[in-house]
């Protein structure tokens, strides 16, 4: 696979040179000199930058582009045995770190969570929440939608084992996560 895509590369590269020698020869005598100096820079500079991860990056980025008009967190009465909920909401910018947390449970994710926040603060951003059972919260999307993520996950802190994540990153509109009493649930509320 990549070969092929160096390959395609070489191919575009040895057109864009081509096309700038042409251009070259038909405006060699048309225009003053300093003027087809800077065409050709201009035509290697681009032909650079077409290898280049960082522009291909911003002009086709990675991830999932998040669209949350809200996300409502409901614990019900009884929830985690009458204790307060813990529930972090991880927008992850990073496809390794992305397969390492969904390996984890939620026992490990809140054991391991800050030693990961110092460890990945750039691709890795976490909004802590507590509810206590019978609570109820919405939040407004903007908080966090437009951001472009990998994958956004939420854990919730049972004081049972479990696994007690949600992966909602492909849910659009209003979201609403219901905590019963030792799991819980991820979906999009219709209008």
């Amino acid at each position: 696979m990549r070969n092929t895509t160096r390959l395609a590369q070489i191919q575009v590269a040895a057109q864009a040179h081509a096309v700038s020698i042409s251009l070259y020869r038909n405006l060699r005598f048309k225009q003053p000199l300093y003027l087809n100096f800077q065409l050709l820079l201009l035509m290697f500079v681009m032909l650079m930058l077409t290898g280049c991860s960082t522009v291909k990056d911003y002009v086709m980025p990675s991830g999932v582009k998040l669209d949350w008009e809200s996300v409502t967190l409901s614990v019900a009465a009884g929830a985690n045995r009458d204790y307060p909920l813990a529930i972090d909401v991880v927008l992850v910018n990073d496809e390794v770190l992305e397969k390492r947390l969904l390996a984890m449970s939620a026992r490990d994710w809140f054991s391991a969570r800050n030693g990961l926040r110092k460890t990945y603060p750039d691709v890795l951003g976490v909004d802590s929440l507590e509810l206590a059972p019978g609570e109820s919260l919405t939040l407004p999307g903007k908080r966090w939608s437009g951001r472009r993520v990998t994958a956004a996950l939420v854990f919730a802190d049972y004081l049972v084992a479990g696994p007690h994540l949600a992966r909602i990153d492909s849910l659009r509109g209003r979201v609403q996560l219901t905590f019963g009493a030792n799991e819980f649930t991820a979906y999009r509320l219709e209008k």
